[in-house]
């Protein structure tokens, strides 16, 4: 019997460590495709409703957990660990979980921002099962400046306190120019603006290990962003793009902030989103 359509939430706990992840699933009749989303850095998978219901509507299913250290999951506010163990994880959860839930056997990736940086992380393992991915404003770089002491503070607390925290200095004035949407993210009790040193490090690690694999990133890839993203390098995100060999589409939205699904461009990413994943 396969699994009812509409939208629910649940948690899912992994076996040997105990972490537990919380999700959100939105199930249309039928599902032709499974995308996994993964979102930024700070945020949660429920803020990303809207977008999972556009997806809906063109028969996609949308899975969303919530990161380690972030949302309803488990573990210190702002604390991956790591992004190889915070991708291992929501692996594992896709293949227990989020194939069965949506009666599939391939899955495509969705990550936005620092959520980017992870599904390219992850892509760039060719994994089992994985079919195309969309990497919207990803963390590539990020486009404000870091003081040259948080980046020296960040490298020297990951080996002496790692699970030590610090602001990320985001301004949420910058993810959208809707003002309703930056006044629900101020109060969001859900959002936080705290990264470890240990999360700070791996980032920094896996920003590198793209940049030395972008010439074998095999998995078909859609790249959004925004020209008047602050909080990413729209630049950088470019720069990576361009030295990938295998299938690729970029769209660029001129004027754009950061989170495309909360911007006046939101109905034109979607569709571009959609066509993509629909490719044969």
């Amino acid at each position: 019997m396969s699994e009812p359509s509409g939208y629910r939430e649940g948690a899912w706990q992994h076996a040997a460590s105990g972490d537990r992840l919380a999700y959100r699933l939105w199930r249309p009749d039928a599902p032709q495709t499974l995308l996994v989303l993964i979102h930024g850095y700070g945020e949660h998978g429920g803020r990303y409703h809207a977008l999972a219901e556009a997806l809906g509507q063109q028969g996609i299913c949308v899975a969303a957990p919530d990161l380690p250290g972030h949302g309803r999951s488990s573990g210190g506010r702002g604390d991956i660990v790591s992004v190889s163990r915070c991708i291992d994880r929501i692996a594992e959860m896709t293949q227990e979980l989020f194939l069965p839930a949506a009666g599939r056997t391939e899955y495509a990736l969705f990550g936005h921002s620092f959520g980017g940086l992870a599904a390219l992380s992850w892509a760039l393992r060719a994994p089992r099962g994985m079919t195309k991915v969309v990497a919207q404003s990803p963390l590539i770089e990020v486009g404000f400046p870091i003081p040259a002491w948080k980046r020296a503070a960040g490298h020297v607390l990951a080996r002496l306190y790692p699970s030590c925290s610090l602001e990320t200095d985001l301004d949420p004035a910058w993810i959208s120019h809707d003002p309703a949407v930056v006044a629900a993210y101020r109060t969001d009790p859900l959002v936080h603006h705290r990264m470890s040193a240990r999360s700070y490090r791996s980032i920094v690690e896996t920003r590198d290990e793209l940049a030395r694999g972008a010439a074998s990133f095999r998995v078909p890839l859609l790249l959004l962003y925004g020209t008047a993203d602050r909080i990413i390098s729209a630049p950088a995100a470019q720069h990576w793009f361009d030295r990938l060999a295998g299938e690729k589409q970029c769209a660029v939205f001129p004027g754009a902030y950061h989170e495309l699904h909360h911007e006046p461009v939101h109905g034109e990413a979607v569709r571009q989103i959609t066509e993509w994943l629909q490719r044969p």
